[in-house]
């Protein structure tokens, strides 16, 4: 004999909600795999090569200059396929693989920069310190948001450096990764550059080097996402040297903000029951009645719950035991 226990169901109106996974896009890659570096151009006083399928940056560099940190200062840029405003919540993220940095005082460097005014961020590292930093006036003016002691290794890791816009904020996050060891995160630290002035490091703090206080504005990202990606050495040794940096598996990343949808729902939930049940639904009490569909949810040891849209046609539900 079948019976019906409608008064078993307890039910609530409320809003469930379904989020999707952020879409994941590869906009541009270089695995430097043609020996040939096509599209990248030296923008101060580097040479740059791409040997053995890797890419490096090298020179013959004077003392690090506190003054003129620009002298002491090897890029090599290459245009990006981006254009217009970032939108907002949306990342990109840059990714470049740290071959070999030699010798310790040769500083790797990941930025994004926009033209033509030459503004941009700049994650740097070598085998003891990270830094992040913000510049402009053609590279010429610059505020550290960080620079730390962090003794990391200084070959085969990844460099990451992501720029999330927010409103009319820039949420910027570096990472190392091991490469030996499955990608582990050996270094991970966030900043926000506001439209307000930012606290950063004063002049002087880092190396001795002169900087400045953080140009009050709005951050680059919203009005124009970056138009270039850049490769660097920073030599910040004591004596002239020849130091060099290598690279490879260059990555740019786009990551589309998380979509969320929110729909109304009416949440049923009844007792764990023994024996064989299904769960029914009808637009009139006296039915036609038809099947809830699974997946019904076990919410702890003497709950079970199952979530109706409202905008299905079921009004009434019952739980109907038997085969």
């Amino acid at each position: 004999m079948k019976s019906k226990m409608n008064l078993a169901l307890t039910t609530l109106a409320l809003a469930a909600s379904v989020s999707t996974a952020s879409a994941q896009t590869l906009v541009w890659s270089d695995d430097f795999n043609d020996n040939n570096p096509i599209g990248w151009d030296e923008g101060q006083n580097g040479e740059m090569n791409e040997i053995n399928q890797q890419f490096r940056v090298s020179g013959n560099l004077p003392a690090f200059q506190p003054a003129n940190p620009l002298a002491t200062h090897l890029a090599t840029y290459h245009s990006i396929p981006t254009s217009g405003p970032l939108p907002d919540n949306q990342t990109l993220e840059l990714r470049a693989d740290l071959v070999a940095a030699n010798p310790n005082d040769g500083f790797a460097g990941l930025h994004f920069l926009w033209a033509p005014q030459a503004h941009g961020y700049a994650f740097f590292k070598d085998e003891d310190e990270v830094g992040l930093l913000k510049f402009w006036n053609d590279a010429t003016t610059f505020a550290w948001f960080f620079y730390e002691t962090n003794l990391l290794k200084n070959q085969n890791v990844t460099l990451v450096l992501a720029l999330t816009r927010l409103g009319s904020s820039v949420k910027i996050r570096t990472q190392v990764w091991d490469k030996d060891r499955a990608n582990a995160v050996l270094f991970d630290r966030t900043v926000t550059d506001t439209p307000q002035v930012d606290p950063v490091l004063p002049d002087g703090s880092v190396r001795g080097s002169r900087s400045t206080a953080d140009l009050a504005g709005t951050p680059w990202p919203v009005t124009a996402a970056p138009a270039y990606v850049e490769l660097t050495l920073q030599w910040i040794g004591p004596q002239a040297a020849f130091a060099q940096v290598t690279f490879d598996n260059l990555e740019l990343w786009q990551y589309e903000s998380p979509q969320l949808t929110i729909q109304n729902a009416v949440v049923l939930s009844w007792p764990v029951t023994a024996g064989l049940f299904v769960v029914e639904s009808a637009s009139a009490v006296n039915g036609p009645w038809e099947t809830v569909p699974a997946p019904w949810t076990r919410t702890n040891a003497t709950e079970i719950q199952v979530s109706v849209p409202t905008s299905a046609s079921a009004k009434f539900f019952r739980l109907r035991f038997g085969p």
